[in-house]
């Protein structure tokens, strides 16, 4: 029974492509554009614009504690929260020269492949489970919805993610260069996203306080990772709470936000809910990160306005110490004997068909309204059917736009409108606004600055107060302000 494991080499062949497949299907289903909401609205246009400049003014840029409205802003801040992903991608796409879609449709998969890897290793090696064991939960792992949809869009989040896994087998290790590796991996933790590496902190301060004698050196390890994450995290972090109207996740009200929590639980965990319960085991490592992910994904509904920012990220990261206590339940079941191998093999197939289902978008269970889990993976920040009348409406808009004017955009359209709009940002500029809210913010500033026009971009069939149709095509249309 999986006897190809016993080769360390091939194990990690077969998780690694196991990831890229999966990771993969929604690409190859859609060859046009890469999949993914943050993939088209923040990573394509970035990589077009910082491409054309030096990593030195981007960084200078990014780093200056700035409350500039401008489009350019937000490309700026999606940098300052993960450099390492940008500078990787920068880089690429100066040595290559191959187009932006190409290389995102291609850095999905690989990064699905390589978190399956870096999850494998840590089982194996930092928390000592056999390697047929360490296999089965790394499957468990990548077959998962929760994983998948990080996997979707949230690049910065799994490139720290790997680094975060790297960094605490390293911990558990016993090389002569294990602190310089912690330094190294934890830094790199650091530069991919900020909130891993709070998690890194929380598990590794944790473990170090249980079971480390010398309590100075780990932390000294991480010092430089600290010195990034408080660059990185002020001020875009500053502390905010769901009754904020600031609030990054436009968070409505507290029913709702009962309902949002408790859906996104359901659609990713009830499945392996059994065998986490079942396989839960302490474990000096686990304990102090399972705990902060709890107290992120829940403390928002014990007290709002006190709570962990960002529970929906810590739901989704919830994956990870649930797919160990999961295979754990396996052998609880004692699903690991010889007798019992077509059970083992019926499940995980169970989940490999969900996992297949959700990615391809052939079938899936998420039909819970949430804030969070698309329906499936095969999606962008609009629609498929719409690119085309979205390119086309910005194509008139190129050839109309009137002089010193402005086009209001709403985060599902940003990306799409760099990209398309030849005239962004030089005599038409761009003033985005969140995702599923009113311009209302957004129109202020224009009004303020004083443009000659005021546009907008949105779907037709719909009403803004002094706004007009002056152009569609099929379900997307270019409004004008009347002044």
């Amino acid at each position: 029974m999986f006897s190809f494991v016993k080769s360390a080499k091939l194990a990690y062949l077969y998780v690694f492509l196991t990831g890229a497949v999966f990771r993969g299907i929604p690409e190859i289903i859609v060859p046009q554009y890469p999949v993914g909401f943050e993939t088209i609205t923040y990573y394509a246009p970035a990589m077009i614009i910082f491409s054309k400049r030096s990593l030195i003014d981007i960084f200078v840029d990014a780093f200056q504690v700035s409350s500039t409205v401008s489009s350019y802003r937000p490309l700026l801040d999606t940098f300052r929260a993960g450099p390492f992903f940008y500078i990787l991608m920068w880089l690429t796409s100066i040595v290559s020269s191959i187009h932006v879609y190409l290389i995102l449709k291609v850095v999905g998969p690989l990064l699905y492949g390589f978190l399956a890897v870096s999850f494998f290793v840590f089982l194996n090696r930092g928390l000592n489970f056999e390697r047929k064991k360490a296999f089965v939960g790394t499957l468990v792992l990548v077959f998962q919805i929760a994983a998948l949809r990080e996997s979707w869009d949230r690049f910065r989040t799994v490139l720290s993610l790997i680094f975060l896994f790297a960094t605490l087998t390293t911990l558990k290790s016993e090389s002569k260069y294990k602190w310089w590796l912690v330094a190294i991996f934890g830094t790199l933790t650091a530069l991919s996203r900020e909130y891993v590496t709070l998690v890194l902190f929380v598990t590794v301060l944790g473990f170090v306080i249980v079971k480390d004698k010398d309590k100075l050196i780990p932390l000294a390890a991480l010092a430089p990772a600290l010195i990034i994450f408080t660059a990185m995290a002020y001020p875009a972090l500053s502390w905010w709470n769901f009754l904020s109207p600031n609030n990054p996740f436009n968070i409505r009200s507290y029913p709702w936000l009962l309902q949002d929590v408790f859906s996104i639980f359901a659609v990713c965990y009830l499945p392996i809910l059994p065998l986490v319960v079942n396989g839960f085991k302490r474990d000096d490592i686990l304990d102090p990160m399972v705990s902060w992910l709890l107290l992120g994904s829940f403390s928002i509904i014990l007290s709002p306005l006190f709570a962990v920012p960002g529970y929906q990220r810590w739901l989704m990261l919830l994956v990870f110490p649930f797919s160990v206590y999961a295979v754990n339940g396996f052998e609880h079941f004692h699903l690991f004997n010889k007798d019992n191998f077509k059970k083992l093999l019926t499940i995980l197939l169970i989940f490999a068909v969900i996992g297949i289902g959700y990615s391809s978008g052939a079938f899936s269970y998420v039909v819970l309204p949430n804030s969070w889990v698309p329906t499936n993976l095969v999606q962008s920040s609009i629609a498929w059917d719409q690119v085309d009348d979205v390119k086309g409406v910005l194509l008139w808009l190129d050839e109309n736009a009137i002089t010193n004017s402005c086009i209001l955009c709403e985060e599902r359209f940003y990306g799409w409108t760099l990209i398309y709009l030849e005239r962004a940002n030089n005599d038409v500029e761009i003033i985005p606004y969140g995702a599923n809210s009113a311009p209302t913010a957004a129109l202020e500033k224009a009004l303020n600055d004083d443009f000659s026009k005021i546009y907008l971009i949105w779907y037709v069939n719909s009403s803004f107060e002094n706004f007009q149709v002056i152009y569609s095509l099929e379900n997307v249309a270019i409004f004008q302000y009347e002044l």
